[in-house]
């Protein structure tokens, strides 16, 4: 019987071998139930026999589904927002900026700035405004590309500039129109405001050690992803009533900021920075 049905297996189910495909069934169900995966990662599967092999293919849509449910479960609110951030900086830089693979393994922090590092009267200037994130930077004036020790502390409605206990720009999001970054590996943020904004001094010049991290939690903050531009060689800024200025972004032998003879800004950079 069990030889009649072998060789009858592959055809549709009849008496000629309906014992020996239940008892290939069974058998297989029994086995694979100690080589099922145990997470997401494990892509491994119990080969079947080609009588079960769309039963097989369907278990295993079923099993996968079940561990990412699980893990889904199982991944704390912070976590989350973690993995929501890294998809949203894949969106912005996974093939536009030097450096970006690299970072993929670092995760990013809630904020570079714990509280006690914020002066106080500074806090106070912000009333109810809750800091989301603060990083140090640095930044260069419009005029002249001095570089100044700053702290960029966003809010849910705010980007703010800071110097030790003065808030020395103020840009909310509504009046943001965008924001520029290198494809190269330096760390320069260009934060442009609208020239017919008279509360504003002009666009911001920064540089920053953790680009990735501040570029997309400032994306995330102001809802707009594609206002986050990615710029090949140089950009233009706006450096207040009636001056536009330029910054030309290279690769050298060693990182350089410096102000060139004919009055624009020079970014060099030599290595690959996340």
């Amino acid at each position: 019987m069990f030889i009649k049905g072998f060789i009858n297996r592959d055809k549709p189910l009849c008496p000629d071998n309906e014992e020996f495909v239940v008892l290939v069934r069974k058998n297989y169900i029994l086995n694979l139930r100690y080589h099922v995966p145990k997470n997401v990662l494990d892509k491994s599967w119990l080969r079947p026999p080609g009588i079960l092999e769309n039963a097989s293919n369907l278990l295993r849509r079923l099993c996968m589904r079940n561990l990412v449910r699980k893990y889904c479960r199982g991944i704390s609110a912070e976590r989350r927002a973690m993995m929501q951030q890294k998809v949203v900086a894949s969106e912005i830089f996974r093939g536009r900026k030097e450096g970006y693979a690299e970072s993929l393994s670092q995760p990013f922090a809630s904020s570079r700035l714990d509280e006690g590092r914020i002066n106080p009267k500074v806090l106070q200037l912000l009333g109810s405004e809750k800091i989301q994130y603060g990083v140090p930077v640095i930044k260069y004036d419009r005029k002249g590309f001095k570089a100044r020790q700053r702290q960029l502390l966003l809010t849910l409605r705010s980007a703010y500039v800071v110097e030790l206990s003065k808030i020395k720009q103020k840009i909310e999001y509504s009046a943001l129109r965008g924001v520029s970054i290198s494809s190269l590996s330096d760390g320069i943020l260009v934060i442009h405001v609208s020239p017919a904004d008279k509360q504003q001094k002009g666009d911001i010049i920064l540089q920053c050690e953790h680009i990735f991290e501040v570029a997309t939690k400032l994306a995330m903050l102001i809802k707009r992803e594609h206002a986050v531009r990615v710029v090949q060689g140089s950009l233009q800024f706006h450096g207040g009533p009636g001056r536009e200025g330029t910054i030309v972004f290279e690769a050298g032998e060693e990182d350089q900021v410096y102000k060139e003879k004919n009055g624009h800004l020079r970014v060099v950079s030599a290595g690959k920075k996340t």
